[in-house]
């Protein structure tokens, strides 16, 4: 009776994360004409945590609480510009908003995708 083990899909979902906050922490810092903060980088160094959380592939529901932390530390810090989105597409908001409102987008997304991915390993653990 071949018994295999399906890998857990949320690494792929730090993975994701992670390199998306790298670009977004990135493009904050590279982007926007100078001078710019060094905070514009936050947003980089979350990805670079998600990205090492990654790694954990055998212990997905430790790596899942720890990304669910790390989604919660990107919406606090970014949750408040989700209220400028309008602003920003009227052009009336700067960088600074745009990073910040796509740090706490990708955390939504981010959390949604593990709970997704924690549904399916269970569901494929019970079968």
């Amino acid at each position: 009776m071949g018994d295999t083990i399906t890998p857990s899909r949320v690494p792929a979902v730090l993975r994701g994360f992670g390199a998306a906050l790298l670009a977004v922490g990135l493009a904050g810092y590279v982007l926007p004409p100078p001078p710019v903060h060094w905070t514009a980088l936050i947003p980089a160094g979350l990805g670079a945590a998600a990205l090492l959380l990654s790694f954990a592939g055998r212990r997905p529901r430790l790596a899942a609480a720890g990304g669910a932390l790390l989604c919660a530390v990107a919406f606090a810090g970014g949750g408040s510009a989700l209220a400028q989105v309008p602003a920003l597409l009227d052009g009336q908001a700067g960088a600074a908003i745009a990073s910040r409102a796509a740090t706490a987008a990708l955390a939504i997304l981010a959390l949604a995708g593990l709970v997704l991915a924690l549904r399916r390993d269970t569901r494929g653990a019970s079968a």
